[in-house]
């Protein structure tokens, strides 16, 4: 999957559903749905549209959010030192403080300090759930400490006779119960954190205070996640409430814009600003989601599900965007027949070889001694394969089958596409596993130009992409469609991360200037590279 879409991921539930759905179950009107939340000169994002992609990717993780921080914070107290300490982290690590909240979705620092703090409240419930019991106290402190004063003693038994050695080894005593019961308390309540606790921990926390979820499709996301919530019938203009407080609508919509209202809007809009620009082949799309299926089998919807995908509609889209971003990236950096016809030229067919590992260089060239004495070089080197070498390969004659370019370690590689088809190394060929005799018994035939093209094609084209350059091809055309976005802060985030994006392209595009014209004065003054080295791997390396 393009990386284009880590974003989401990274967002996206944290807790596995195992169930997708159908986007008519969210059934949430949003008041103000018919705003828009993007405008552009080819289409415009509804907030409603908007809302229903954001409830369906992260509507019941927003929800929580608001619930356990209004729940928790009144019932636990945390450490806020923690928090200042971590903005101080970020303050000395980000010279422009304000644009690293603005591109991590964050109005304000106040709003940082809220993130953090609901993660320690929720730490402090779990703790709170969680007994550990004076035998389990006493058992680890015998476990880890017993052994140690066994230790000790033997030591100072040992050096009786050396009086400096006496004194040092009395100098280690063994740290009493009442000493290290906090600490080893502590560890105990963290190796009982598993995530089935703070799952289970967390919703009683909210069942205590009288949660309740209004919303069909919430409710069922929520069921997924707590098997002791009792379901609710009622019919409510509200999304939830507490025994405390009300959860309304606008409530989860302002919640979740923050930290998929971005992301999820360009989705959406890009679709469109590509479709208008891109035709896209329906039944390819088709054909590679059922690969998926295939290979995924009944785990195929939980797979989904991590990239955020919910439902076989959200799937179908995803993948009809990057097939948009393929068209659309292949329009802005078309390949050349004279690419495709350097590419063809230095293509190298397959070959077949067999080999011999040994551990020392003398063993080798022993062999290859024998191999020169041998009639049959082909059927020696079989026998010898057999009773020398150390590689898996032996049994089967040192038989490696066929291997292309960059499938074997470069010193065997070389040595190996160096050789005739019937010809074996005549020095030992030493890699990081040893020592190696190759004999190379067979070579494809190169295909003509016209069966290669396809694949050349896409070996460029995975060469020449990057995401900086997909990105730029994207900022280019929501530019030129007039994007903006109606919420400030979105926009603000929004023209950030394209600063950020445009920034580290330049410094991707300098690096290959660089790196092209270090190879040109190489050129011009007759330098050579090593064989078979291709400067463009060292472009794309450096790039990286």
């Amino acid at each position: 999957m393009k990386k284009y879409f880590a974003a989401a991921a990274a967002l996206a539930v944290t807790l596995t559903l195992g169930a997708c759905s159908n986007k008519d179950e969210v059934s949430i009107k949003l008041p103000n749905g018919n705003e828009n939340f993007i405008t552009s000169d080819v289409y415009n994002v509804t907030k409603q549209e908007l809302f229903n992609d954001m409830v369906e990717t992260g509507g019941i993780v927003a929800l929580l959010n608001q619930v356990d921080y209004d729940v928790l914070s009144t019932k636990y107290e945390i450490d806020t030192t923690q928090i200042d300490q971590m903005i101080d982290m970020y303050k000395s690590i980000y010279s422009d403080f304000d644009q690293f909240l603005a591109l991590q979705g964050f109005n304000s620092e106040e709003e940082v300090r809220e993130y953090l703090a609901l993660n320690l409240y929720r730490e402090a419930a779990v703790k709170a759930s969680i007994t550990v019991t004076d035998e389990e106290i006493q058992a680890r402190y015998d476990e880890t400490y017993k052994k140690e004063e066994t230790t000790i003693e033997e030591s100072s038994s040992e050096a009786t006779t050396d009086e400096t050695t006496t004194e040092e080894a009395t100098t280690e005593e063994i740290p009493t119960l009442d000493e290290v019961k906090d600490s080893i308390t502590e560890t105990l309540v963290k190796e009982k954190m598993t995530d089935e606790v703070v799952v289970a921990a967390l919703a009683k926390e909210r069942e205590d205070a009288g949660f309740t979820i209004y919303n069909t499709f919430l409710q069922d996301q929520y069921k997924e996640i707590s098997s002791t919530y009792t379901e609710n019938k009622t019919k409510s203009d509200l999304i939830a409430k507490t025994n405390e407080k009300e959860y309304t609508v606008e409530d989860l919509y302002n919640e979740l814009v923050p930290a998929y209202g971005l992301s999820t809007g360009i989705s959406i809009l890009d679709t469109h600003l590509l479709e208008d620009k891109y035709s896209y082949d329906e039944k390819e799309v088709k054909a590679l989601i059922d690969e998926f299926k295939v290979n995924w089998g009944s785990n195929y919807y939980a797979y989904m599900a991590q990239y955020g995908l919910m439902n076989d509609e959200e799937i179908f889209n995803y993948f009809k965007l990057a097939a948009l971003q393929d068209a659309a990236f292949a329009a802005e950096y078309p390949i050349t027949d004279e690419q495709l016809q350097a590419a063809y030229n230095e293509y190298t067919p397959n070959i077949s070889a067999r080999h011999i590992l040994v551990e020392d260089e003398e063993t080798a060239k022993d062999l290859i001694a024998q191999l020169d004495a041998a009639e049959d070089k082909e059927a020696k080197f079989e026998e010898l394969a057999k009773e020398y070498s150390k590689d898996g390969s032996a049994s089967n004659g040192g038989d490696l089958g066929s291997f292309g370019k960059g499938q074997m370690v470069s010193e065997f590689e070389n040595a190996a596409f160096a050789l005739n088809v019937g010809e074996y190394t005549e020095e030992p060929v030493k890699t990081q596993y040893g020592y190696h005799v190759i004999y190379k018994y067979a070579e494809d035939e190169k295909p003509s130009f016209d069966d290669l093209k396809d694949e050349l094609e896409t070996t460029i084209r995975s060469e020449e992409y990057t995401q900086l350059k997909l990105e730029a091809i994207l900022i280019k055309y929501r530019t030129e469609a007039n994007v903006k976005f109606t919420d400030e802060s979105v926009q603000k985030r929004y023209d950030a991360i394209v600063a950020n994006i445009q920034d580290s392209l330049s410094a991707e595009e300098g690096t290959d200037n660089t790196t092209t014209e270090e190879t040109a004065t190489q050129s011009s003054d007759d330098v050579t590279t090593d064989e078979g080295t291709d400067a463009s791997d060292n472009t794309e390396e450096a790039a990286e």
